[in-house]
């Protein structure tokens, strides 16, 4: 490893307001540092080459201590080699990094750019939960016991998809850390998940779903009527293009579409296509005639304004584009507003969940609601 003088920066130090004196202009600040900037090559597991920034503290920017660059750099000559010795020494603390850090620079890293936003998000939330309760330890401190005991504690508070993320993660970070050798045996082999609370399995009453779809009105009515009585999953709702409508009265799945993001669907088998019924078939053709783009490629709802695409990268696209609307917008500004004056609790997960409750009360066959609904497996539904 190598060490380079990078310059002298003078920053202000951060300090509780009454550490300092009063004057007569109020709190004096702390004068500002010089110090010396480090950068310390790192070669990891696999060859990877790194770098670690530091920095050494030489003194003061004022009259007494160093008032010029010139007496820091003689500060910095004399002191150059035993800094240098001294950063070196803690080297060997590679061997045995912390929960924080070997996510934070090992596991993250590799795996960052198979996430969309949405899975950054939510592994964000997961990680920060682990952090909180193993980030300064080592990983070769922490064991099945402390696992187990943190996964319990979640499950008195969280839901079920929560500790089941935060498992399913714990166990392959361990498995990375065993891979790279940094623990010998992998702790979370025998992880039990533990019992939680009940999933949430509210549905919307026939006679709410009809008081509904009858209080709403043009373009949210037929997105009611879609959402209620074909089962689509929220993000695929809004993603539709008119060449996904076919003449066997059915929409084809292609795409799904959330907060300006356009993703390829959930799994394999949801891109099977959802059948309509004939009264909401005949509704989209008489929309796709009003649309002001009724194009192959246009979009079934289109967003009111031009929105700027999220690309795979996770910035937004330089030029504006007519979007799908976005269906947090859409479920906040027109449908709850109306459920709400009804004393109606929904949302796009309730009806999805209502329509395979109401599919299943009307004598429908689990295996055809399975199929529309492109679950794996029948007890997913409802």
């Amino acid at each position: 490893m190598t060490f380079i003088l990078a310059g002298f920066k003078g920053q202000k130090t951060v300090s509780h307001r009454c550490a300092f004196p009063f004057g007569a202009r109020g709190p004096q600040s702390p004068p500002s540092q010089r110090k010396a900037r480090l950068s310390q090559k790192v070669r990891r597991q696999h060859g990877v080459l790194r770098y670690k920034q530091g920095a050494h503290v030489l003194g003061f920017k004022t009259k007494g201590d160093l008032p010029t660059k010139g007496a820091a750099q003689n500060r910095w000559d004399a002191q150059h080699d035993e800094v240098i010795r001294g950063a070196r020494a803690p080297s060997s603390e590679a061997k045995d990094p912390t929960f924080q850090s070997f996510l934070d620079e090992e596991f993250i890293p590799v795996r960052r750019s198979a996430w969309n936003n949405a899975t950054r998000e939510k592994l964000s939330y997961y990680f920060n939960l682990m952090c909180s309760e193993f980030g300064a330890a080592l990983l070769t401190d922490i064991d099945k016991k402390r696992l187990q005991r943190f996964l319990n504690g979640m499950s008195d508070r969280l839901c079920h998809d929560t500790v089941s993320g935060c498992c399913i993660y714990l166990k392959a970070v361990f498995a990375e850390a065993v891979e790279q050798k940094l623990v010998a045996e992998n702790p979370t082999k025998t992880l039990t998940l533990p019992y939680t609370r009940e999933r949430e399995t509210y549905t919307v009453p026939f006679g709410d779903v009809q008081r509904l779809e009858d209080a709403l009105e043009g373009r949210d009515k037929i997105i009611f009527k879609l959402l209620s009585r074909c089962g689509p999953r929220a993000g695929e709702t809004f993603a539709f293009q008119w060449h996904d409508l076919q003449p066997d009265q059915t929409l084809r799945i292609q795409r799904t579409y959330s907060r300006g993001e356009l993703k390829p669907p959930k799994t394999k088998k949801s891109r099977k296509p959802i059948y309509l019924p004939l009264s909401l078939y005949g509704d989209l053709l008489q929309l796709k005639e009003v649309s002001c783009d009724p194009s192959p490629t246009g979009w079934i709802f289109p967003s009111e304004r031009k929105r700027r695409r999220r690309l795979e990268n996770g910035e937004l696209d330089a030029s504006a584009s007519i979007m799908p609307l976005d269906y947090h917008n859409w479920v906040n500004r027109r449908l709850k507003p109306v459920a709400d004056k009804m004393g109606i609790r929904v949302n796009c997960q309730i009806m999805r969940r209502t329509f395979a409750t109401l599919a299943n009360e009307a004598g429908g066959d689990l295996k055809d609601i399975q199929t529309q609904m492109r679950h794996a497996r029948s007890a997913n539904d409802g």
